[in-house]
């Protein structure tokens, strides 16, 4: 009993309590469809605007964990008017990161978790599957956010919707670009820009293109100095 208490307060001492009941009891942008909640830890900065939701179920979205002690750094959602974030299974998105869905966007995702200071810019839509871990510093868009006039005056370079897999693993540093669809199973390696699809359980990397390694076997979330 005593070691719950204990547990509790160093947990409510980590979020912002006045902003959890706030989005959790009284936003009207927010559906939760079961006991799951938004869970804003400390330097979290939370932007809806109106028309906005977000639909929670499966599993709390965690914004802003595994902040060092003492740290100011910011942890960036924002919504701009009619996006929508419908998440199944919840999610960890580390400090320092940003999740922006544009207006009449949608991010439709399952269980996924997100390294420090990464980002995902959503302009028309991007869908995540089940498991997907996005290392430090990552970049995910669906759009090059400005437009590109071709030699008739039309707009030569509109968004696509970008595809992850279920348990797909971008490691740091990765670039995914707009119309990209990434097969499950997969690893994209550090530093790769993905521009065009990437199959399932393939091992990729665009700095080094004679290692694309197909049925690349299986990855888990241990580190390699964990024995089996």
């Amino acid at each position: 009993m005593i070691k719950k208490i204990v547990q509790r307060v160093r947990f409510l001492k980590k979020i912002n309590i006045l902003q959890f009941l706030h989005l959790n009891y009284f936003c009207k942008s927010i559906i939760r469809t079961d006991q799951s909640k938004l869970i804003p830890y400390k330097n979290t900065v939370i932007d809806i605007a109106p028309g906005a939701r977000i639909y929670i179920g499966g599993g709390d979205i965690e914004i802003g964990c595994d902040l060092l002690r003492k740290s100011k750094a910011e942890t960036r959602l924002r919504l701009r008017e009619r996006a929508v974030w419908s998440i199944y299974g919840g999610c960890k998105i580390s400090y320092g990161s940003t999740v922006e869905i544009l207006k009449d966007a949608v991010f439709d995702c399952k269980y996924f978790t997100m390294n420090s200071n990464s980002t995902v810019i959503v302009a028309e839509k991007i869908v995540f599957g089940k498991d997907v871990m996005i290392g430090r510093n990552v970049v995910v868009y669906d759009s090059d956010h400005h437009q590109i006039i071709d030699e008739q005056g039309e707009v030569a370079n509109r968004p696509a919707p970008v595809v992850v897999g279920d348990h797909v693993w971008l490691a740091t540093n990765v670039l995914v670009l707009k119309g990209v669809t990434i097969g499950e199973g997969s690893v994209v390696g550090a530093n790769s820009i993905v521009n065009k699809r990437v199959g399932s359980h393939m091992i990729f990397s665009s700095e080094h293109r004679s290692h694309i390694k197909e049925n690349g076997g299986k990855w888990d979330r241990k580190s390699p100095s964990v024995e089996r």
